[in-house]
């Protein structure tokens, strides 16, 4: 049974290697490894997972499609509710939420669910797909900070045909992604920097050094840039608040 099959260990750097260097920790799963990690999964029908998960991903679907080797599947279910899985794949505190309600956790260990969206979400940044987007609508919307917030709500306006400008104040783009997650956990050019080209091929705009409430204001944004509506994900760094 599926339920019998050991968790299967996540490749790290060797420790003795990693004091050496700031690359990142853990290696993730091979497509083997994966394969093997998501046939634990008993596919329940009430999923407590999905439950536990802030953004409602459909997890027993996603580790389905890619039990059956289908990963753009997985990749696909998985973008339908939310726009940065190789970064949530690895910072979400997956082991309070999605796995920490997994029914396999209950007697044993409960589905790498984390380490399985990382693998997808990998994937899919190394293999992106033509972007599939509607017609303008003819609204424009401010994104304010360009952390994972502002991506996140940058990306799903633009699948829906807004017109998206980010404003960011400091000049790399990225916010606590870039520089409040350390490079052993979340490196930078390998897994940010792509995920925001991503959010780039959706047609977002990015605008760097650009304190809103001193270079530009709200009013000014929606008086006379014509903008519909703006978004504030400012983030709670000290530089940031001081802005506004």
């Amino acid at each position: 049974m599926a339920n019998k099959i050991p968790r299967v260990p996540v490749r790290e750097q060797n420790p003795a290697v990693r004091a050496t260097n700031f690359e990142e920790v853990c290696l993730g799963y091979n497509l083997e490894e994966a394969t093997l990690e998501a046939s634990r999964c008993l596919n329940c029908k009430n999923p407590r997972c999905v439950a536990a998960c802030p953004v409602g991903i459909q997890i027993p679907h996603f580790i389905e499609a890619l039990k059956a080797g289908d990963i753009k599947g997985a990749a696909d279910i998985i973008a339908r509710d939310s726009s940065l899985p190789s970064i949530c794949g690895r910072v979400c505190p997956q082991e309070s939420q999605c796995e920490g309600s997994c029914i396999l956790g209950i007697k044993g260990e409960s589905v790498a669910i984390g380490k399985l969206e990382r693998f997808v979400g990998d994937w899919r940044l190394d293999n992106p797909q033509p972007a599939s987007l509607p017609e303008k609508n003819g609204k424009k919307v401010a994104v304010v900070g360009s952390g994972p917030a502002g991506l996140a709500c940058a990306s799903d306006l633009a699948k829906e045909g807004y017109d998206v400008t980010v404003f960011e104040a400091l000049h790399q783009i990225g916010g606590v992604l870039v520089y409040g997650i350390p490079e052993f956990r979340l490196p930078k050019k390998g897994v940010v920097a792509k995920e925001i080209e991503s959010v780039k091929r959706l047609g977002v705009k990015f605008e760097t050094d650009v304190i809103v409430g001193r270079t530009v204001t709200i009013d000014s944004l929606m008086d006379s840039e014509g903008f519909d509506a703006v978004f504030v994900g400012s983030g709670a760094g000290t530089t940031t608040i001081y802005g506004y």
